[in-house]
């Protein structure tokens, strides 16, 4: 993670994102703005999901890197949770920061189903929900709800899937027509091939296009 003094020294700075990252950049985002610096928020390769719209700083999503930022913080390339970097660092988590870091430990760990989910992470989200964490928004949004567009594909992936290699691989293949009759995103196709994960002996859940280029490998979390 990059350093505390380098993020107070900057005068505008970016935060990277995408789905995969959001309730993380949002805390982030909370944080940075207490420290009363400009601060934007952007997903240049993908729309995130609306799942997280009711994260704060949602609306502040934006398509390309401000040419005045002076400190790009890409959250794509960080190996450390921001919950780390602020314990690490004594700062104060607040009811906004809680929240969203809820969030990003249920998109982490699936729904805390996954198998490296342990009593550590129960404490750190016994903690989050002590500091003000909305748990149960955090468990409608994330957990429960989905798009019409996301079950739309989901049927067509389904319908469509192939296992191979002894059933340890489920293998998707999507093209444009897909996501035009669907109104879906790329990333609402993940859903489907995480549930794939759940059949027995599925392994590793694959994702191509017409041309047979892979768009997406999900492994199985051991």
């Amino acid at each position: 993670m990059i350093s505390l003094e380098t993020i107070e020294n900057a005068k505008h700075i970016v935060i990277v994102t995408s789905n995969d990252s959001f309730a993380d950049a949002s805390a982030l985002y909370t944080f940075i703005l207490r420290l009363h610096k400009k601060v934007s928020i952007v997903s240049e390769k993908e729309d995130v999901d609306s799942r997280f719209s009711f994260l704060p700083w949602f609306e502040k999503l934006r398509k390309i890197v401000p040419s005045s930022a002076d400190l790009v913080i890409d959250l794509e390339l960080e190996t450390q949770s921001i919950y780390a970097f602020f314990k690490s660092k004594g700062i104060a988590i607040n009811q906004k920061m809680a929240t969203a870091l809820y969030a990003g430990f249920l998109k982490r760990f699936h729904g805390l189903v996954n198998n490296r989910v342990d009593g550590t992470i129960f404490a750190v989200l016994s903690e989050l929900i002590a500091n003000g964490a909305d748990y149960k928004q955090c468990n409608k949004f994330i957990i429960k709800r989905v798009s019409l567009s996301t079950l739309r594909l989901k049927a067509i992936m389904l319908k469509n899937m192939l296992l191979i290699n002894d059933s340890k691989a489920a293998l998707f293949c999507v093209n444009e027509n897909d996501f035009k009759s669907s109104g879906a995103s790329l990333s609402e196709a993940y859903v489907a091939m995480n549930e794939a994960l759940c059949l027995p002996y599925v392994e590793v859940a694959i994702l191509i296009n017409s041309e047979n280029e892979v768009l997406k490998l999900i492994i199985e979390e051991i």
